[in-house]
């Protein structure tokens, strides 16, 4: 059999839906009442024989990798034919088979070629297994079924109802699994796989959300994912490949050796507060505002450091008791309806456009220019996905 037209089995397509359902092996194991290391080798088997990875480590877990994707919606599909037969069957016979956790390739090409030859020696001899080899097949499915396939006849073995229910899971099945290998070469022409993106706090990313939904209509087999998080946090999971970016104010340098920023423009620090706000009413200096209640990213963010730096360097001392928020749409909301003051960062363009409840302090800030970009790791191995993402963020940065 030449590899394109391999075909992984039964039993591990049922692991691999597994794994996938549950987002990893320990919890598959207990799904299928397998161990561990039995679920680990059916996925290793069916990677090898595949030639390609199924899964990756993900932030949710255990997720598909670009390939494994298809490969999986294969799988998902397979098992939802078997059930179908199932239901098939136990009409037909009133008795429902077992068929999903002990179905065989070897099963239904036994009952295949009984059907189509009306022996088990003409199909021991088509399929190039032993009579008995093809006698025990027909005698498992038959178990697995609760109910007689063929009926003997004079003439040879007469097939059931069940028995070509049978065959035409096996031509399903076939039809289902049996194409993986081109679907592998169509897939390397397509944009498909997952993108995680780690959203920094307390930068303007209204463009982010537009740039994902672009990225989605152009290439609609891409799984998206905006996951936010402290710098710390979502600088670990890309180093672990949970995520594939972190978006938000560059380090520059970032404090890990295996990580690259890829500037994407500036933004610049800004005091919001609402419209209704007495710091609006007349002109007032960062000093004079050490009292007033504040909206800041928390401590160990570049924000937070500006933050203080502000007060420092007039010789106040900044304020403690602020209102901690890493959501920047949080923020705002909570700035609209209450006293306090917001440091966030805008583009001009966003800040040309502040919700309407929303009003820029006017207190001149010094170094208030950001860079905003995307961390990487160095040997990142989501390239294409990576560089459409970037360049349609160029786009809308621009």
């Amino acid at each position: 059999m030449k590899k394109e037209e391999v075909r992984i089995s039964l039993r591990q397509v049922r692991v691999i839906d597994a794994v996938s359902k549950t987002r990893g092996i320990e919890h598959a194991a207990g799904m299928l009442n397998m161990s561990q290391s039995v679920v680990s080798r059916e996925i290793a088997s069916a990677e090898t024989l595949l030639g390609i990875s199924l899964f990756q480590r993900g932030w949710s877990g255990t997720e598909p990798t670009a390939l494994g994707e298809r490969i999986l919606q294969r799988c998902s599909a397979a098992l939802k034919l078997m059930a179908k037969a199932e239901d098939d069957i136990e009409t037909l016979s009133g008795k429902r088979p077992r068929l999903k956790t002990a179905l065989r390739w070897h099963h239904l090409d036994a009952v295949a070629a009984v059907v189509q030859l009306g022996s088990a020696s003409l199909a021991s001899a088509h399929l190039g297994m032993t009579q008995p080899a093809i006698s025990r097949s027909i005698a498992a499915i038959s178990e697995y079924a609760r109910q007689p396939l063929f009926v003997r006849k004079r003439g040879g073995l007469e097939a059931t109802s069940q028995a070509l229910r049978f065959v035409a899971l096996r031509d399903e099945l076939l039809q289902e699994l049996g194409t993986i290998g081109n679907l592998r070469r169509g897939a390397k022409h397509k944009l498909i796989g997952r993108l995680a993106v780690g959203m920094l706090p307390f930068s303007g990313q209204d463009f982010v959300a537009k740039a994902l939904g672009d990225l989605t209509n152009r290439h609609p087999e891409l799984r998206l994912m905006a996951i936010p998080g402290s710098y710390n946090t979502l600088a670990a999971a890309l180093r672990r490949g949970e995520i594939d970016c972190m978006i938000g104010i560059l380090r520059s340098p970032p404090p890990f050796h295996d990580l690259r920023e890829v500037f994407l423009y500036n933004e610049k620090f800004t005091l919001v507060a609402r419209e209704e706000h007495p710091c609006h009413t007349h002109r007032r200096s960062i000093s004079a505002l050490r009292n007033a209640k504040w909206i800041v990213a928390p401590h160990g963010t570049p924000v937070r450091a500006y933050f203080e730096g502000l007060f420092q360097t007039e010789g106040a001392t900044p304020p403690a008791q602020t209102c901690e928020i890493l959501s920047f749409s949080d923020a705002e909301k909570v700035i609209m309806n209450s006293n306090a003051i917001g440091l966030l960062s805008y583009s001009d363009q966003c800040l040309a456009n502040l919700p309407p409840k929303l009003k820029k302090v006017d207190i001149s800030l010094p170094a208030s220019e950001i860079p905003i970009g995307l961390t990487i790791k160095k040997s990142s191995g989501a390239i294409k996905i990576l560089k459409a993402f970037e360049s349609i963020l160029r786009n809308y940065c621009s």
